[in-house]
C-alpha cells in the first residue's frame, strides 16, 4: 500500500541506528537505576575488554567499580542535578585492569516524570590520572583555583600542603609538615581517620567529608577527594584534593536558584500567554451577555460573580507575566509554592538576579 512503512523498513533502519551507534568512537551505554546494562556500544564493550555488546547486555554494572560504594556515589550525584559532565570514576576492565574513566551521563525521565535510565558516555582518562600520580606532588595545574592539596604519607602524617589551605587553618606551612593530620581533626571525628588511611590503602582512593580545625578552633569542612601514589607498584603516599564544603554548597545554593528564577520565568510567560488568550474570549462573551439581561432575571446575579471571577483570573495572569524575581511561600507539608504576588514585585533598587 503507497505510504504505509514496511516492517522490512523499519528492520533497516534499526540496523542502520544500531550500527551508526557502534561506529561511533565513543563508550555510549544506557543503564537502569538500579545498575542493569540494557545498551551500549562496541567502543564501550572494547574499553572494558569484553569480545561483544552482546555480553554486557543485562550486566551488573557494579562489578565494573574497583569500590562499588561509588556507584552510590555516583547515582545519588546525578539524581541530584540531572546530569554530571567528566565525572571520575575508578572502575576496571573484565580482568580487573585498573581504569580511571571520565563519565558524562543525565536521568532519563519516563511520561510520569519518574528517572527511569541513565544516558552516557565514558572515556578513559587513566594516562591522564597516572601523569599526575608521576609528579612528587599536586601542584595547583589541572585542579580548580579553589581547590585545596595536601599529601599525606601512609600512616597520615602531613608530607606537603598548599599555601591556601595553610592560610584556611592559620597556620605557616612550615609549621603543618609532619604533622599528622589526625591532629587537626575534630576529636568527635579522629576515630574514623585509620578507616579514611586503610580504605585508601584497599581501594586506591576514597571520598569524603573532613571537619578540620583551624589556629583558632574554627570548623572547617572539606570535602575532599583522596588517591593513592604508587612508586613501583608499592604504595608511597596519599594525596588530596580538597575544597571548602561550605562555599561550594553556597555556590551550588545560587546556582540552584538562579535556575528556579528562570524556570520560573519560563513558566511565567508560558501560562501567561495561554490564559490572556481564553479569558479575553470570554470577558468578552460576559460583556454582550450582561446587557441583555435584567437585573432582576435569576441568571443576573450568576453571570456578574463569573465577570468578577474572569476580572480575578485576569490579574493573576498579569501578575504571572510580570514576575521579576523567585519568591516562595510555604504550602503544605513542607512544599513550597510560588509566591505570585511578591515574585511579581520589585522593590525600588532591586537587581533581577
Amino acid at each position: 500500500m503507497v505510504g504505509t512503512v514496511s516492517q522490512i523498513d523499519i528492520d533497516k533502519s534499526v540496523r542502520w541506528y544500531a550500527e551508526f551507534l557502534d561506529n561511533i568512537p565513543l563508550a555510549i551505554y544506557r543503564t537502569t537505576l538500579e545498575g542493569k546494562l540494557i545498551f551500549c556500544n562496541k567502543a564501550f564493550a572494547q574499553l572494558f575488554g569484553f569480545a561483544a555488546v552482546e555480553e554486557l547486555i543485562g550486566y551488573p554494572v557494579v562489578q565494573l567499580y574497583r569500590n562499588q560504594k561509588d556507584r552510590g556515589l555516583f547515582v545519588e550525584s546525578i539524581i541530584r542535578g540531572g546530569r554530571v559532565e567528566d565525572f571520575p570514576l575508578s572502575l576496571m576492565k573484565r580482568d580487573r585492569t585498573p581504569l580511571w574513566c571520565g563519565v558524562t551521563a543525565e536521568v532519563v525521565f519516563d511520561e510520569d516524570g519518574m528517572a527511569v535510565f541513565l544516558d552516557g558516555v565514558i572515556r578513559d582518562i587513566t594516562e591522564a590520572i597516572k601523569e599526575k600520580e608521576a609528579l612528587g606532588h599536586f601542584d595547583v595545574t589541572g585542579t580548580s583555583s579553589k581547590d585545596f592539596v595536601l599529601l599525606l604519607n601512609l600512616q597520615g602524617d602531613l608530607l606537603d600542603i598548599d599555601q591556601a589551605c595553610a592560610d584556611l587553618l592559620g597556620f605557616h606551612k612550615e609549621e603543618l609538615m609532619g604533622r599528622p593530620l589526625f591532629e587537626l581533626i575534630v576529636p568527635e571525628g579522629r576515630y574514623l581517620f585509620p578507616l579514611f588511611l586503610s580504605d585508601v590503602l584497599q581501594s586506591g582512593q576514597e571520598e569524603g567529608i573532613l571537619t578540620l580545625l583551624d589556629r583558632n578552633g574554627t570548623r572547617h569542612f572539606l570535602g575532599f577527594h583522596a588517591f593513592l601514589v604508587k612508586d613501583r607498584d608499592k604504595a608511597h603516599k596519599i594525596k588530596l584534593i580538597a575544597h571548602d564544603a561550605i562555599e561550594r554548597m553556597k555556590y551550588r545554593k545560587h546556582r540552584l536558584s538562579k535556575e528556579k528564577f528562570l524556570g520560573v520565568m519560563e513558566m511565567a510567560g508560558g501560562v501567561a500567554h495561554k490564559l490572556n488568550q481564553p479569558l479575553t474570549i470570554i470577558g468578552n462573551l460576559l460583556n454582550e451577555i450582561l446587557p441583555d439581561l435584567s437585573p432582576h432575571d435569576q441568571n443576573y446575579e450568576n453571570i456578574v460573580k463569573i465577570d468578577n471571577q474572569i476580572k480575578k483570573l485576569n490579574e493573576i495572569a498579569r501578575k504571572i507575566g510580570a514576575i521579576k524575581k523567585y519568591e516562595a511561600m510555604e504550602y503544605v507539608a513542607g512544599v513550597k509554592i510560588v509566591d505570585i504576588d511578591k515574585a511579581s514585585r520589585v522593590r525600588k533598587g532591586e537587581e533581577i538576579p
